[in-house]
């Protein structure tokens, strides 16, 4: 079934193409080959990209615009993906940022914490996810990242891996455990961690390929302030849940989109 679009669909995809054609850098389209062999950070052209993106309402247009968007409907967000992937053009150099941690503090944080989500989104705060453990990847819920309170403070000790970003991330949304005696599930809360904490020290992975991506991080009795306790105490599941479904969200999108790129350049290439 070929779907046709609306007169209002097909201006949004002309606005954005030449959106993309004025300011998109040619290092934005070199797809995910761009955290080089160091841990610098995050290069400057792509925080220039993100930053554009954003002031412009294309980083996430479903958004309003204070958000980085422009209100954009469900389908022309489709078409949005659509281009990035047909064009091979990525937003940015850190996901986590703005497809997990912006949206997570707008649906379950307080008013500061929400606060803190357009940074996020527009790249100003480089955070990481600290999710996986050495034994507690695809069941999540086995964590065993303690925050053990402390009066006005968590103190966490224990250890994340495979940590995007971590190398160079100012912030952490980290995943710990705050009831070891409840169900796995229900004893489970999210802290926002401040990465430059002392007792945090951070091993970054390095791929075969030379560049720097994930790393193991540590805590050693790192102290965070209880505001920094992202919803109810031991309903950190919750939203587990809800931050990846914002990341699935796109994932899926993307990689459809993606997919029927890359075959359309093997088909290319056979011809």
């Amino acid at each position: 079934m070929q779907l046709s679009w609306s007169d209002e669909d097909e201006a949004f995809r002309r606005d954005l193409r030449a959106f993309l054609d004025e300011h998109c850098p040619p290092e934005a389209r070199r797809g995910k080959d761009f955290m080089g062999e160091g841990v610098d950070g995050v290069p400057d052209w792509a925080r220039a990209w993100q930053a554009t993106l954003f002031d412009h309402g294309w980083m996430i247009p479903a958004y309003p615009p204070e958000l980085g968007g422009r209100h954009a409907t469900p389908t022309q967000t489709l078409l949005y993906l659509e281009e990035l992937a047909d064009q091979g053009i990525v937003r940015s150099v850190h996901f986590g940022g703005y497809a997990i941690v912006g949206p997570s503090l707008l649906e379950f944080g307080d008013e500061a914490q929400r606060a803190l989500a357009p940074a996020a989104i527009r790249g100003d705060t480089v955070w990481c996810v600290g999710m996986s453990e050495p034994d507690a990847g695809s069941d999540l819920a086995a964590l065993a990242t303690r925050a053990v309170d402390d009066g006005d403070s968590f103190v966490v000790t224990g250890q994340k891996v495979w940590t995007s970003y971590a190398p160079f991330a100012d912030m952490c949304f980290c995943y710990v455990r705050t009831d070891p005696e409840a169900p796995k599930h229900k004893g489970i809360s999210v802290l926002l961690i401040d990465m430059a904490s002392p007792g945090i020290e951070v091993r970054p992975l390095r791929h075969i390929t030379g560049a720097v991506e994930f790393a193991e991080v540590f805590f050693d009795d790192v102290v965070v302030p209880k505001a920094n306790l992202v919803g109810e105490r031991n309903n950190g599941w919750r939203i587990t849940m809800g931050s990846l479904a914002h990341e699935r969200g796109g994932l899926w999108v993307e990689g459809v989109f993606g997919a029927h790129r890359a075959l359309d350049g093997l088909i290319a290439l056979a011809r």
